[in-house]
C-alpha cells in the first residue's frame, strides 16, 4: 500500500520534530518526509491521503527485555502462541522486540525453544532475537529466582546454543563470577551483546566486552559513595543501560536523576513484562512462584517484583510526566536500542529510505495506531473483522434461501 500522512507531529530524531510534517510511504518504506504538510506537492493518485490531524508519530518502540504478555511466555510459548505475544505487542506499539528467556527454564529445555525460533518471522512486526537472561547470575541478587538455578559460569552452554541457533541477540550475565569474562569475550566475539545484571559486580570486574546493564538499579548493588557499583558506572555514560519506567521498579525521583544525569543516547527502556502483563487483576504463577497482579504492580506474595505488566507506550507516558521531551522518548524507546544491536541505519529515526514502522499517538500519547510491515494494525484487524461478519451475514441469507 502507499500513503501520504499529512499534518503529523514528526519525531523525527533525538534533536528534531516537524509540527506540522508529512510521510510519504510506499509499503514498508519511508519514501519522503516533509517539514510542513502544504511543501507536498503533486502525488501520484495511487498514494492514499490520510489526515493525521496534528496526531503525534514517532518510530516503532524496541523492546529488547519481554518475557511475555497475555498468559504467554517464551520460556513455553508454541509457534502459534508466538504469533499471538507479536500480535500483541504490535497493538503496544512495539514493532520490534526481543523475546527474554528467563533464569527459570532449565538449559536441557532450550533446544526445544529453538526450534520454535529459528526461523520464524512474524506477520505483525520485527522479532528481533532471543535474549538469555541466565543462567550465570548471582545468588546475591536472586529477583524471584531459585538459587539451584544460578549455575556456575560455563562457555559451552553458549558455544553449544550458538551451534544450534542463530537467533541469540544478548545475554545477562553476573560479571563477577569466576569465568564471566570468558563468557563475555565469546559473546561479544559472535555479536552477541553482554548485559550485566542480577550481578554483585563493580566496574572493576567489567571489561571491554560488556555493552550495558540489565533493569538498572533492580537486581544489583545500588549506587554508593565509595564503591563504584553497576549503578555507579551507570552514571560514567560509558555503558547502556536497560531502564524499566514504569513508576515501581524505579521511584520517580531516582528515574529524574537518571533522566538528568546520564547520557540521553545511553537509555534504554524495556518492560521486562511478565505473562501478567494484558491479564486482569489476580493471583498468578510466574518463575514457580506465586504472585499477585494489582494495577501496574505484579509481586510475589512476599513482596518482591516478578517483573512489570506494562507496555513502552506505558512508560513513556511515565517519563513524559516527569518533563522528558518527545526527541527524549524516541531516543529511549526506539533509537538508542537499535543502535545498541547496529539496526539503527534501517530503524529509529523518521528518515527517507527507512523502514517505516510507525506509532501514531494523540496528545496523552495514547495509540491510535501502529504501521508496521506495511500495513496499519488496527486497519488490517477490523478488516479481518469485516470479512467474518460479511461471511457469517451471507451464510444467514444464504440459509434462508434455502429454507431452513
Amino acid at each position: 500500500m502507499k500513503y501520504l500522512l499529512t499534518h503529523g507531529h514528526l519525531i523525527i530524531d533525538g534533536n528534531n520534530e516537524y509540527l506540522d510534517g508529512a510521510l510519504l510511504i510506499d509499503g514498508e518504506r519511508i519514501q519522503e518526509v516533509y517539514y510542513q504538510s502544504n511543501k507536498v506537492g503533486t502525488i501520484d493518485e495511487e498514494y492514499e491521503v490520510i489526515d493525521l490531524k496534528g496526531a503525534i508519530v514517532m518510530p516503532g518502540f524496541f523492546d529488547t527485555h519481554t518475557h511475555g504478555i497475555d498468559g504467554i511466555t517464551f520460556d513455553a510459548c508454541t509457534k502459534e502462541q508466538l504469533d499471538k505475544l507479536c500480535y500483541e505487542f504490535a497493538r503496544d506499539g512495539s514493532t520490534s522486540f526481543l523475546g527474554s528467556i528467563s533464569y527459570d527454564l532449565p538449559t536441557n529445555m532450550y533446544d526445544q525453544r529453538w526450534d520454535v525460533f529459528n526461523g520464524y518471522e512474524s506477520k505483525w512486526n520485527r522479532f528481533e532475537g532471543i535474549h538469555i537472561e541466565g543462567p550465570f547470575l548471582s545468588p546475591k541478587h536472586l529477583g524471584v529466582g531459585d538459587p539451584e538455578k544460578f549455575l556456575k559460569p560455563d562457555v559451552n552452554l553458549y558455544k553449544d546454543v550458538l551451534a544450534k541457533t542463530n537467533v541469540l541477540k544478548q545475554v545477562t550475565v553476573a560479571y563477577e563470577r569466576e569465568g564471566a569474562k570468558e563468557i563475555g569475550k565469546f559473546l561479544h566475539d559472535n555479536n552477541v551483546r553482554v548485559m550485566v545484571g542480577h550481578s554483585d559486580a563493580l566496574e572493576s570486574d567489567l571489561d571491554e566486552n560488556v555493552d550495558g546493564f540489565t533493569h538498572l538499579f533492580n537486581a544489583m548493588r545500588g549506587l554508593h559513595h565509595r564503591d563504584i557499583t553497576l549503578v555507579n558506572a551507570a552514571f560514567t555514560n560509558k555503558y547502556y543501560c536497560e531502564v524499566i519506567t514504569d513508576g515501581n521498579h524505579v521511584s520517580e525521583n531516582v528515574l529524574k536523576l537518571v533522566m538528568n544525569n546520564i547520557d540521553r543516547n545511553k537509555i534504554v527502556i524495556v518492560t521486562d513484562s511478565s505473562e501478567a502483563r494484558g491479564l486482569a487483576d489476580g493471583e498468578y504463577v510466574s518463575f514457580s512462584k506465586h504472585c499477585i497482579k494489582k494495577g501496574t504492580k505484579y509481586m510475589t506474595v512476599d513482596g518482591h517484583y516478578a517483573g512489570s505488566v506494562v507496555s513502552i507506550n506505558d512508560e513513556i507516558k511515565e517519563l513524559r510526566k516527569l518533563g522528558a521531551k518527545y526527541t527524549d522518548l524516541l531516543l529511549w524507546s526506539s533509537l538508542n536500542a537499535f543502535k545498541l544491536y547496529g539496526l539503527d541505519q534501517q530503524f529509529g529515526t523518521l528518515v527517507k529510505g527507512k523502514y517505516a514502522d510507525l506509532v501514531i499517538m494523540d496528545d496523552d500519547l495514547n495509540i491510535k495506531n501502529v504501521y508496521s510491515k506495511g500495513k496499519f494494525i488496527y486497519d488490517w484487524v477490523l478488516s479481518k473483522i469485516n470479512n467474518i461478519l460479511c461471511l457469517f451475514c451471507f451464510s444467514v441469507i444464504w440459509i434462508k434461501c434455502l429454507g431452513f
